[in-house]
């Protein structure tokens, strides 16, 4: 029997996910917040959906890609979050069951997050980082959402499309680019680049790259909360 108190808290980095969730999932048994890219402000956010009852939390986003296998658009089901720190998180096993009966039309790559604190640009550290720690990879909420749902023994999944693949750095004029609310500061980033008009090039790789990963997500993300819902029974 469904309960119609049950939800899912759903987290986002930017509020261009946001959107791409409320088009792409059922409103009635989601909840989602923005946390501006901060995994300090996304364990915040998952945390006071955990206080509200929430059933699982799910962190949906973009994400800089580590394995050079994977290209711009290619979706990541995380099997766990690595921080790098000695303590990591492992996704709920039910949920990937879940993700494991998905559509024949989505074709995700099953394996870990890092959970970075700052911005990965180079390709040295991309590189780094799938080197050391071998995640598919890096973001900036999912680990502080996952740390939120650990504390209180909530379900945690994420699910993420690559933007930036492992060999293309981030342009400086992108690096502040996210303000605080999960907004794009668009003037500031382009009289960043206007300043340096050689960055403009690396900045419209960087839009197409994020467009592929948000279009990904609005394709596959219906299908695949479905199989979530129907896993805890929403």
């Amino acid at each position: 029997m469904k309960h119609a108190d049950k939800f899912i808290g759903v987290v986002c980095g930017l509020k261009s996910e946001a959107q791409v969730v409320a088009r792409a999932v059922d409103a009635s048994n989601i909840r989602v917040g923005v946390s501006g890219a901060n995994a300090a402000r996304a364990e915040e956010i998952a945390r006071e959906f955990c206080s509200q009852g929430a059933t699982a939390i799910i962190s949906v986003g973009v994400s800089g890609g580590l394995d050079p296998s994977l290209a711009p658009g290619d979706l990541i089901i995380g099997d766990r979050v690595l921080c790098g720190a000695g303590k990591d998180y492992q996704s709920d096993p039910r949920l990937l069951d879940a993700m494991a009966d998905e559509p024949a039309s989505t074709k995700a790559k099953v394996g870990a997050f890092f959970g970075a604190d700052e911005i990965i640009e180079s390709t040295e550290k991309k590189a780094t980082l799938y080197r050391d720690h071998g995640a598919l990879g890096v973001d900036m909420e999912s680990h502080g959402a996952a740390r939120a749902a650990a504390s209180v023994g909530v379900a945690f999944l994420a699910i993420r499309a690559i933007a930036d693949p492992a060999d293309r750095a981030l342009p400086a004029a992108a690096l502040g680019a996210i303000a605080a609310d999960g907004s794009t500061r668009m003037l500031a980033t382009l009289g960043a680049a206007l300043r340096d008009p050689k960055q403009f090039p690396a900045l419209m790789k960087l839009g197409a790259d994020s467009s592929a990963a948000l279009k990904t997500l609005g394709r596959d993300l219906g299908p695949l909360f479905r199989r979530l819902f129907l896993s805890l029974d929403l």
